[in-house]
């Protein structure tokens, strides 16, 4: 028996390395309800995170391929993993999802929230504004290192993206804040914007923008769905 095993187990053993491994869907949901430093709670995120989360577990998203950082954890698919919305969770998040991720794999970002527009930093944007995004531990401009603290740039966004692209990883990208780029999203009557402007943010009108060179477009498969223009607001209503 053991003669006969040997051969079989070695054959599989090569089959494994050489068949290409199943294509998984993987996620990272966003929903920033409660900021903790600035005065800017909202009340939809929390709902559109677990709603998302539902969506994509109906749609066969195993939840322990999910990582929801959200305040509010409660009514999450069982399995799916979850935490808080600051900086350092999501930066963690996005850094585990690319690790994990194989070629063919298609990987969701999903962000709800406050955005936001900053003095670029890099000189990209041709004398233009960084897109910010807010994680609940943003706390306004800081001078000294001429920035929002805690936000996440757009930057930062497009070299985490162009990473998985370049390895044959599908990304689909749903941005739900102001200022976060394609389609706007607006109902009659009065709503609460999901989007902080300069002066409640703390930057100083005399704050520039670097100089440079404009960022090469991602290449790779890709789908992003915005809630508004660069330049346009998105609100939430009850």
């Amino acid at each position: 028996m053991r003669a006969l095993l040997s051969p079989v187990v070695s054959l599989a053993a090569l089959a494994a390395l050489v068949l290409p491994l199943r294509a998984e869907h993987r996620a990272v949901l966003v929903g920033v309800s409660d900021y903790s430093v600035l005065d800017a709670d909202l009340n939809g995120p929390k709902n559109d995170v677990r709603l998302m989360a539902e969506v994509l577990a109906a749609r066969g998203v195993p939840p322990a391929e999910m990582t929801v950082l959200t305040s509010d954890p409660s009514g999450l698919p069982a399995g799916a993993r979850s935490g808080p919305p600051t900086r350092a969770a999501i930066m963690a998040a996005l850094a585990d999802v690319s690790a994990r991720a194989n070629p063919g794999d298609t990987v969701v970002f999903y962000f709800s929230g406050h955005g936001g527009q900053a003095p670029d930093q890099s000189g990209d944007e041709g004398g233009g504004y960084d897109e910010i995004f807010l994680p609940a531990d943003a706390a306004g401009w800081k001078g000294d290192i001429g920035a929002v603290e805690n936000a996440i740039l757009d930057d930062e966004l497009q070299v985490w993206a162009q990473g998985l692209l370049s390895r044959d990883i599908q990304l689909i990208g749903l941005i739900d804040a102001c200022h976060s780029d394609t389609g706007f999203r607006g109902l009659g009557g009065a709503g609460v914007a999901r989007g902080l402007g300069p002066a409640d943010l703390g930057i100083p009108p005399d704050a520039a923008s670097a100089p440079g060179d404009p960022v090469p477009p991602l290449q790779g498969q890709f789908v992003f769905l915005y809630s508004s223009q660069s330049d346009q607001r998105s609100f939430e209503y009850p």
